[in-house]
C-alpha cells in the first residue's frame, strides 16, 4: 500500500485544528507549527457563531455611501486609523470593486456553497473525533432599535430565504417574548431558527488539540518565516534557524498567512479586521439566543463564560496597540436594547481576523509550489467554516474531491 503523505500546517487556530482532525482520520500523519499556544490567536475571542444562515459579503452594492460616514465614526462599525490608511488603501480598492453587482453575486454564491455545508461538516467531524456536546442550537434573533434599519434589513432576509434560510420577521413585542431581558428600546427584527452556536469556540479549539495530539499528531512551537517549494516537497524555514522538510504544507495561520504566501511569489490581499469583545461572567441578563445588533456591527453571545459582546471592525494593522474605547462604545450600544446590561468583571479583548476584500477565503493549492496548500481569508466565518475547510484540503491533498466549485476560492483570482 502507499504510504500517504505527511502534511505540516502553519497554524494552529480552529481552521488548522479541523484540517489536522480531518486529515487524521483519512490516515495521514500531521504536525502543527504554531508561534504561540493552539487556539490562542482569533479563536480565543471567536462570537462562537456557526453562522452559515449569513451569506451576504461585507462588501456589497451601495456599501460605498455607508462608508464614509463609517470612516469618519473612530468608534462605528467600520473604522480605518488614520495612520494605516495608506497602507489600506489598496485592500479598500478592491473591497469597493467587490461591491460592484456582478462581483457581490459572485461572492453571495461561493459564501452560500460553503456555509451551507458547514454545521454538516461539523457535525461529520464531531463524530469522528468524539468532541461534540458544545452546539448550542437556538437559533439568532437579528434585532434592530430604529424602523429604518428593519426595513433596510428586509433586501438581506429575502436573500437569505432565496438560499433556502427560513428568516421570520417578527415585532417588537415577540422579540421581547422570546428574550425577556431585552429592553423597550428593541423595535423588531428576526429570528432565524436554522442559526447555531457554541458553548466556548476556545475549549472547541482544545477538544481538537487533545484529539490530534492522542492520534499521534505533533504540535511544535515555532515561527515559520518563509516557505520554499519544489516539485516533490517543500521545506519551512523557522525564525530560529532550522529547516523543516515537508511532504505537504498547509499555510493555514490567518492573519500573519500573507507574508508566507508571498514568499512563494504569490500576492495575497489579505489584511486584517481588528475585531473586539468584552465577555462578562455576571451579566445582569440572561440570553438563550444568540442576538446580532447589525445595525451597530456587533453581537451579544450567550456562552459557558457568560455573555460575550463583540464584533465591529478596525484596520489598524498587526501592530497597532488596541483601542479600548471600542469596547465602551459596544457597551454602551448594547445597552440601548439591554439596560440591565452589567460589565463588572469583564475581560476585554481584541484580535485578528484574516480578510480578504471579496469575503471569500483562500482554499486552494499554490500556483507556485504544487506541495502547498492555502486555507486562510476566512475573516468573520473562521469557526462557521473550519470543517468544511478541513474536508475542502483533505480533499486536495488525497485527490478526493467532494462536489464543490474551488475556483472562486483559488489563490490567483485576484
Amino acid at each position: 500500500m502507499t504510504e500517504l503523505p505527511s502534511v505540516h500546517i502553519v497554524g494552529a487556530g480552529i481552521v488548522g485544528l479541523a484540517i489536522a482532525a480531518t486529515l487524521q482520520t483519512r490516515g495521514h500523519q500531521v504536525t502543527l507549527i504554531e508561534r504561540n499556544e493552539p487556539g490562542s490567536g482569533a479563536s480565543l475571542g471567536n462570537a462562537s457563531g456557526i453562522a452559515w444562515t449569513d451569506v451576504a459579503p461585507l462588501a456589497s452594492p451601495g456599501v460605498w455611501r455607508k462608508a464614509p460616514g463609517w470612516l469618519l465614526d473612530p468608534l462605528g462599525p467600520l473604522s480605518v486609523r488614520p495612520s494605516y490608511a495608506p497602507s489600506i488603501l489598496p485592500w479598500m480598492l478592491r473591497f469597493l470593486s467587490a461591491s460592484r453587482p456582478s462581483a457581490f453575486k459572485r461572492s453571495v454564491s461561493a459564501i452560500a456553497a460553503l456555509n451551507a455545508d458547514a454545521l454538516p461538516a461539523w457535525e461529520r467531524l464531531w463524530r469522528d473525533t468524539g468532541t461534540g456536546g458544545r452546539l448550542r442550537a437556538e437559533g439568532c434573533l437579528d434585532v434592530f432599535d430604529k424602523p429604518a434599519e428593519i426595513a433596510r434589513a428586509r433586501a438581506g432576509w429575502q436573500l437569505q430565504r432565496d438560499h433556502g434560510i427560513e428568516v421570520k420577521e417578527l415585532d417588537a413585542r415577540a422579540i421581547r417574548e422570546m428574550e425577556p431581558d431585552l429592553g423597550p428600546g428593541v423595535a423588531g427584527g428576526a429570528f432565524l431558527p436554522g442559526w447555531a452556536h457554541l458553548d466556548d469556540p476556545h475549549a472547541m479549539c482544545l477538544d481538537l488539540e487533545r484529539v490530534v495530539r492522542e492520534r499521534g499528531g505533533q504540535i511544535l512551537r515555532g515561527d515559520v518565516v518563509s516557505v520554499i517549494g519544489t516539485d516533490g516537497e517543500a521545506r519551512l524555514q523557522m525564525r530560529d534557524g532550522p529547516v523543516i522538510q515537508a511532504d505537504k504544507v498547509v499555510i493555514a495561520c490567518g492573519a500573519w498567512s500573507r507574508p508566507l504566501a508571498a514568499s512563494l511569489g504569490e500576492d495575497v490581499p489579505l489584511d486584517t479586521e481588528r475585531g473586539y469583545n468584552i465577555t462578562v461572567p455576571e451579566p445582569g441578563v440572561s440570553f438563550r439566543r444568540f442576538i446580532m445588533l447589525a445595525g451597530y456591527g456587533f453581537v451579544m453571545s450567550p456562552i459557558a463564560r457568560g455573555l460575550r459582546i463583540g464584533g465591529m471592525v478596525e484596520f489598524a494593522g498587526l501592530k497597532a496597540p488596541p483601542n479600548w474605547a471600542r469596547v465602551d462604545a459596544l457597551v454602551s450600544r448594547a445597552r440601548r436594547i439591554a439596560p440591565s446590561l452589567s460589565v463588572e468583571g469583564g475581560e476585554r479583548w481584541m484580535g485578528f481576523r484574516p480578510s480578504l476584500p471579496d469575503s471569500l477565503p483562500v482554499i486552494s493549492r499554490s500556483r507556485r509550489a504544487p506541495q502547498v496548500y492555502y486555507a486562510f481569508g476566512h475573516a468573520h466565518h473562521g469557526l462557521t467554516q473550519a470543517a468544511t475547510t478541513g474536508e475542502l484540503v483533505a480533499g486536495m491533498i488525497s485527490g478526493n474531491r467532494r462536489e464543490i466549485d474551488l475556483v472562486p476560492y483559488a489563490v490567483d483570482r485576484f
